[in-house]
């Protein structure tokens, strides 16, 4: 008898419950998009539903690993090799283009920023800089920006569309997501002030024919006399760069390079008498090096100091 009344109570709640789902599904909040990860967890991305005249289309497609191919089949190979995690595909629209797309935004997960740090250097940045994420770049019809370790491509379908906006409130959405720690984009892209900026690359391997130098970043720097200044960063953990030390060292004591080891102003620095490079430095750092290929003079000197005060 007990069990009768529980399972006619138990009918009796179906459609209490089926109201419930119901209405939970009519009330979510349009602003968080969930990202799916490669390895199957979620994240809540409040990427803007609406901005200016630009809204966020329903669906989103994700792409992993396994799968990337489907949406870029014969670059995806390229992404997986830097470090690809997991990507999402969102469409804008604008209102005078219907229910057709607008534009479409494609947020590559690269694991770390300096992973999408390099993607941003080989596909986008050959366009015009522009205030976005911690590097961004527009062309004609499309932004390409970093924000953490996301690589953000924002591509429209027509000329000269609004893309900035839009770009930004993504931007802001990816920021509210991302963990606030230490070892961020900015960090890993630290050079001092040596001048005015005039290119910047990144470099998978092989820097200057060093097998044992990866994932540079290179800047150089105009300062201002018409001398161009070129300086390179690489980061990693300290057993990391001990090991890179010990790596420059062989290799310097094997071409018969001169290293003097200058120490001032808390500052530890390596002079190179190089006969390949000509006369530049090594200043190794708690997470990483940088390395400028220029001699040391006093305004270098004073340069420095305040880079490592700053530190």
């Amino acid at each position: 008898m007990a069990s009768a009344i529980a399972r006619l109570l138990l009918i009796a709640l179906l459609p209490l419950l089926a109201a419930l789902l119901y209405w939970q599904g009519q009330h979510y909040d349009p602003m968080l998009l969930d990202f799916r990860a490669a390895a199957g967890n979620s994240r809540r991305v409040p990427l803007p539903e609406r901005v200016d005249a630009w809204q966020r289309q329903p669906d989103a497609r994700h792409f992993g690993k396994e799968n990337l191919y489907e949406y870029i089949n014969g670059h995806a190979e390229y992404f997986l090799s830097a470090g690809f995690r997991a990507l999402t595909v969102v469409e804008y629209r604008l209102p005078t283009d219907g229910q057709q797309p607008s534009a479409v935004l494609d947020l590559y997960d690269m694991g770390e920023p300096l992973n999408a740090f390099g993607v941003l250097m080989d596909e986008s940045s050959n366009g015009q800089l522009v205030p976005v994420g911690e590097l961004g770049y527009q062309s004609q019809r499309s932004i390409g920006f970093t924000s953490g370790s996301y690589y953000v491509k924002l591509a429209a379908f027509a000329d000269r569309l609004p893309l900035l906006p839009l770009a930004q409130a993504v931007d802001r959405g990816l920021r509210k997501a991302m963990p606030s720690t230490p070892g961020t984009a900015a960090r890993n892209f630290l050079f001092p002030d040596l001048g005015v900026v005039t290119g910047t690359r990144f470099i998978k391997e092989d820097y200057h024919g060093w097998g044992f130098l990866q994932r540079v970043v290179e800047r150089s720097f105009n300062r201002g006399d018409g001398t161009v200044i070129t300086a390179f960063t690489v980061s990693g953990s300290a057993k990391q760069m001990a090991a890179m030390e010990q790596a420059f060292l062989a290799f310097f004591q094997q071409e018969g390079i001169t290293v003097t080891e200058i120490r001032a102003e808390g500052m530890r620095l390596l002079q190179i008498a190089d006969r390949y490079e000509g006369d530049w430095l090594l200043l190794p750092m708690e997470s990483g090096w940088l390395g400028i290929f220029h001699p040391l003079d006093e305004l270098l000197k004073g340069q420095l100091r305040a880079f490592v005060r700053h530190e």
